[in-house]
């Protein structure tokens, strides 16, 4: 993770940023029209440049905007990593309830914008692509409330409560003091893989608000799309949810990084509880098989 983060080129990203692009098309466009006019196009040209230096050398350090471009790599890293139907299988009946009504709706607005003039095409499809990457996010959401759930439901938890009470009581029982100092450490790490959970749950409550928020957004945008087709003023409506739809993207782009970041511990956590389970038992085994040899 760490190394893919220090391959990122953020110079490049900026560059390569859409907007970027266009304005340095119609600056060239520019540049080109008014070729017959004096210095015109050498001005245009050295204004584009010295403004496109200043934009390369300030907005890739940015912390902002490299947190956004790591966010937006991360997501696809999960897109490629992961095939959505696989993760629409590991779901339970209730949440792939949820997806497929979800997706329903999405698909009926595209019904109700496609009687819409041909002149806001442009701004439906834009539209259409954000409703897009909302249910993508949904369904990844989906999957990692489900994987929160079963970190929250493990019987860890209780187990590393019931090993830092044990060591108390060791520590209580002992007078020697290295063992005294060796125990405190344990228990402090112990209290630190407490924490995740505490981390766990915040993380879960906050997935549950992002798939509300989400369904409200897309359902304010099918009721919209019904009454759309006989207004006289389709534009303004389509701007209004365009807005609608870019401030619902932010607030869930905000708080996704944090929420991905911590899913590789927790699995590991569930790995190492499950590995401690299995070599209790295996001891346990060999504690009877020496018990009824001797």
């Amino acid at each position: 993770m760490e190394t893919e983060e220090k391959n990122i080129n953020f110079t490049k990203e900026a560059f390569l940023h859409p907007v970027n692009l266009v304005c340095l098309l119609v600056a060239m466009i520019s540049a080109l029209v008014f070729n017959d006019v004096g210095l015109t196009p050498n001005a245009i040209l050295t204004f584009t440049f010295g403004m496109e230096l200043i934009y390369l050398g300030i907005v890739p350090k940015l912390p902002s905007y490299q947190k956004n471009i790591r966010l937006k790599k991360e997501k696809e890293q999960q897109r490629q990593g992961s095939n959505e139907k696989q993760i629409f299988y590991l779901l339970d009946p209730v949440s792939q309830k949820r997806f497929l009504v979800l997706k329903h709706i999405t698909k009926e607005v595209k019904k109700n914008f496609d009687t819409l003039p041909y002149t806001s095409k442009g701004m439906l499809e834009h539209i259409q692509n954000k409703m897009e990457d909302l249910l993508s996010t949904y369904l990844t959401l989906l999957d990692m409330h489900r994987r929160y759930e079963i970190y929250m439901n493990s019987e860890v938890e209780d187990e590393i409560r019931h090993d830092v009470k044990q060591q108390r009581i060791k520590l209580d029982e002992t007078d020697s003091e290295k063992l005294k100092v060796t125990g405190e450490r344990r228990i402090k790490i112990l209290n630190k893989r407490l924490k995740k959970f505490d981390v766990a749950k915040e993380k879960y409550l906050i997935c549950e608000t992002h798939l509300d928020t989400i369904e409200d957004a897309i359902r304010y945008i099918y009721e919209q799309s019904m009454t759309m087709p006989n207004a006289d003023d389709v534009g303004n409506q389509l701007d209004h949810l365009l807005t609608e739809m870019e401030e619902t993207t932010n607030v869930i782009d905000e708080l996704d990084y944090n929420l991905f970041s911590g899913m590789e511990e927790m699995d590991k956590e569930l790995k190492l509880a499950e590995m401690k389970k299995e070599a209790d038992e295996l001891n346990l085994k060999t504690e009877k098989k020496v018990k009824k040899s001797v």
